[in-house]
Formats: structure tokens, sequence, C-alpha cells
């Protein structure tokens, strides 16, 4: 089975290095700290804390960072852990006031409103597209210069650490943009993520960088931090080898050469996509996704489909090792499934 689905694009999860790694030992040890420190010297912060996945890095520095009277807003579609951890969020706070992010969203802010919240993904899979924060950016400072209204803005970059930016550390270091590491109550606009070691960098746990201090007062105030949830070692092992051969560059380059491919291939048989030049995954234009889907798994192809929308998209995904004749078998596949030549039937009407 050949998976072409939007996860370990930078193939970490199987690569050799990593696979001699489940044979270490399976005893539970008090090991993330190490980790920790491996983390926050890849994106060069003062700290880390270190949670079991992603979701639960969201919740905390969500519970952490946003206050009641705040007015926050979401970007459409709402789409990953969002909205789970929103609603915790909204238990937690009964009057947090809640909009969705439009254009005109920040002309006409009322003057009772404390501090503006933006909460979005870095990568959207389900339109296949980078969050424009450079948009976000100039709009929140001219907001602060305006009404003096201090603003935050919240990634969950579970699929951008790793891939994104000259460093791969995310979404925030594609537009040149350091994250704060302590909360400012007197600051114009501040920047906040959670990543995780899930996606991209095919391992597991969630994180959230920051300054010992206030990530200090997290640990205490948050039951599912990894130190009172230890990590097996070779768990830790893995995920340290996974940040350092996220930084390999033959990696990178294999990967976009094979994003290349797989649009080429695309367009020579014919079959409609969205794309965004920053992302490896591409958004397939094709009738009954679900059931494409199914007829791609049988024809050995695992592919995936977009999440939290009613109308799911089929996503096409490649990595770093994939081979020309695998992507090529994936384009052919997908084109005799939509024409039917494989069962002699008439081709499904298109979109």
């Amino acid at each position: 089975m050949l998976s072409f689905c939007p996860s370990d694009f930078l193939a970490i999860r199987t690569a050799p290095e990593i696979l001699q790694l489940t044979f270490d030992s399976e005893e539970s040890v008090n090991y993330y700290r190490v980790l920790e420190r491996k983390i926050a010297q890849f994106f060069e912060a003062e700290s880390v804390l270190f949670f079991p996945d992603g979701y639960l890095a969201l919740v905390a520095i969500l519970r952490n960072l946003v206050l009641e009277d705040d007015l926050l807003f979401l970007q459409e579609p709402v789409e990953g852990m969002i909205p789970d951890t929103l609603e915790i969020l909204q238990r937690q706070y009964k009057n947090l006031q809640v909009r969705v992010l439009a254009e005109d969203s920040f002309t006409s802010i009322p003057s009772s409103v404390s501090r503006v919240v933006i909460l979005a993904n870095g990568v959207c899979e389900n339109t296949c597209s980078v969050a424009p924060i450079d948009v976000w950016k100039k709009q929140l400072t001219q907001l602060w210069k305006k009404t003096h209204i201090p603003s935050l803005m919240i990634l969950d970059d579970s699929s951008g650490v790793g891939l994104l930016g000259p460093n791969h550390r995310g979404t925030f270091d594609h537009f040149g943009i350091t994250a704060n590491e302590v909360p400012d109550p007197n600051g114009g606009v501040q920047y906040y993520f959670s990543g995780s070691l899930a996606e991209t960098l095919g391992a597991s746990g969630g994180f959230i960088v920051g300054r010992k201090k206030w990530l200090r007062t997290i640990h205490q105030t948050e039951p599912c931090c990894c130190s009172r949830n230890e990590m097996p070692l070779s768990g830790v092992v893995a995920a340290e080898k996974a940040l350092q051969l996220a930084n390999e560059t033959e990696r990178h380059e294999k990967l976009w050469e094979n994003v290349q491919t797989l649009r080429e291939k695309l367009k020579e048989y014919g079959i409609e996509f969205t794309s965004d030049p920053l992302l490896p995954f591409v958004l397939a234009k094709v009738p009954n996704p679900k059931d494409v889907w199914k007829k791609m798994t049988l024809r050995g192809c695992r592919v995936g489909l977009t999440h939290f929308t009613k109308k799911p998209k089929l996503c096409l995904a490649v990595n770093a090792t994939h081979t020309a004749d695998e992507i090529e078998y994936l384009a052919q596949s997908l084109e005799l499934v939509l024409t039917r030549k494989e069962e002699g039937e008439e081709p499904a009407p298109q979109n």
C-alpha cells in the first residue's frame, strides 16, 4: 500500500534512523526534559513545555492566554483541533465573544473591547492554503496605532512546524515573525503558537515555546503536560532524531521535487486540482470524493480526505521518499478511477 496522505511530509516516520529506535527500551523514564531542550534549541527559544499531543498543547496555550473579555476572531473554515479546544474555552468563559474573521473585521471594533484575538490554523488543509499572517499583522498593527487596542495572534501550527520558513519553524517563521515568549500586558501585537511533532516531523507530542517563568506557571495549572505523563524513552529519542532530520536540506529538496512531479503528472492526466506553492499536498477536484477514496484504496493508493467539513475533498500528498514511478502510479490510478476505465463503465460526471 502506497501512502499519499497529508502527514509525515519529510518521510521521517519511516526513516531507517527512526525505525531502529523502535527497538529501544520502552521503560517509562523521565527524559522529556532533554527533548524539551532540543525543541527549544530548534526554535531558539528559552524554554519549551511538552505535552502528549498537539491538542493538549493548544488547550493549554488558549487557557493561559485568552481572557473572558477578549473579542475572539476565527478564520473560516474552522478545522483541525480548534473547534474542540474552542468549546473547552467557551465552557470556561461563558461570555467570551466569538466572531468570524472578515475583511472589515477591524474597521469598527467597539471601544469597550479591551483586546482582540485571532485564532487560526497556520496551514488550512480544507482550502490548501497558508494563513495570511502578513495581512493580519498589518491590520492589527493599524488597529493598535489607531485605537491602542492590543491584540494577539494565536496559531495551531501543527502542520506548519518542520515544513514552512527558512528555519523550518513554521508559519510565523515563513513570514519573518519571531513568536513572543511571554505575555506582555502592554504589548501592541503579540504572536503565539502551539506546535506538534506528529505532522511533518513524523514523531509524537505537542509543545509550547516561551520563557521559563511563564511556562512554569502553565506547568502548575495544566495536568496534562508530560512531567505528569512520562514518555517512553524510545519516543523521546525518536522525537529528538526527528528534529535533527527535519533540518536536512536534501530531505526538503527531495520533497519539493516530488511536489513538482505530482503537479505535473496530475496535469498530464487531465486531473483538476487546487494547490499552494508552499504546501506539499493538493486538493483534487473529483465527484464523490468518498467513493473515489475507496476505489483508490483498492488500487493500493492510500490518499486523504479533508476533515471537519460537510463536503470532504480528496487530498493528495507526497513525501520526500516517494519515487517518480510511485507518483506516476498515483496519477494514473486516479485517472482510471475517474474515467472508470478499469471497470469498463461510463466516465463519472465532473463537477
